[in-house]
């Protein structure tokens, strides 16, 4: 179900659309749907189509990553879409898809977080943008989508329990009640001389079901991708697919879009900076 949203954290529905027209026309920069292997990931499972009751999104295969093992992908590299480590900034989007099953049976408020990161140009861990779920069940009566087994979402710079919360009022939190495979995108583009980032939820038509938009960072201190990471996860297993990051071929992403979210809360960026990040190669 998607919630109604006010109308000061709208985005305006034409520059969305660039956004997301933009992104469909990119040239793929990495590419991974687990049919072969697990390369560009460190370490989820590679399985057929059917393990634990889910369909792969496509193809034979797909992965899984194990309650609380941190599994992580750094694109095909840091800073790729920059074409080379260090450099200076360029739009790009990454794209995994995740399924919720609503009907697994977990606890209520069982939660994941699933977060990408951007280097500054040097190389270096500049910030994370996060997409915080949790599941809820029928017996729960706050937030949307009360009263049903659902899952919800909203996004943030932190994850953790102690750090964020799928149900905050105050980040459009987004429920989804039907089993399913859902496509996380972010979509990191030069907004205005400030760093912007489109944190986006489409369904298996491709229709988006949620969005969020945050950033902030002035763009010359910002540079290419770093990871995408199960920061926390809660459930026993989450089925992911379709693993890509993408650059536009020929026209940047759109530079004048309102920011939903503008600045960083410092305490909670300093606790969540102090967590442990991936390390891998450049």
């Amino acid at each position: 179900m998607f919630r109604a949203r006010p109308l000061s954290v709208l985005l305006a529905a034409g520059a969305f659309a660039a956004v997301i027209a933009s992104a469909a026309s990119a040239a793929p920069l990495y590419s991974q749907g687990f049919e072969t292997d697990t390369s560009g990931w460190s370490a989820p499972t590679r399985v057929p189509s059917g393990t634990d009751g889910v369909p792969s999104a496509s193809g034979s295969y797909h992965a899984e990553t194990a309650q609380g093992a941190g599994d992580y992908t750094t694109w095909g590299g840091y800073n790729n879409s920059t074409g080379g480590s260090p450099g200076a900034f360029q739009p790009y989007t990454t794209s995994l898809d995740i399924y919720l099953n609503v009907g697994a049976g977990a606890a209520n408020d069982t939660r994941f977080d699933f977060t990408n990161a951007i280097n500054n140009p040097s190389g270096n861990f500049l910030r994370d943008f996060v997409f915080n779920v949790g599941f809820y069940d029928s017996a729960d009566n706050t937030g949307p989508g009360a009263g049903t087994d659902r899952f919800i979402v909203s996004a943030s710079n932190n994850a953790g329990r102690g750090n964020a919360y799928p149900k905050d009022p105050g980040r459009n939190p987004t429920s989804i009640g039907t089993t399913g495979w859902y496509t996380f995108q972010e979509a990191f583009f030069d907004n205005g001389g400030a760093l912007g980032v489109t944190l986006s939820i489409l369904d298996s038509a491709d229709a988006t079901i949620g969005s969020w938009l945050l950033g902030g960072d002035p763009i010359g201190g910002v540079g290419g991708n770093r990871y995408g990471w199960f920061a926390a996860n809660e459930f026993r297993f989450i089925a992911i697919d379709n693993a890509s990051l993408t650059a536009p071929s020929a026209t940047p992403l759109p530079s004048a879009l309102p920011l939903f979210v503008t600045g960083f809360g410092a305490i909670g960026l300093l606790s969540w900076r102090r967590k442990r990040k991936p390390v891998a190669a450049a």
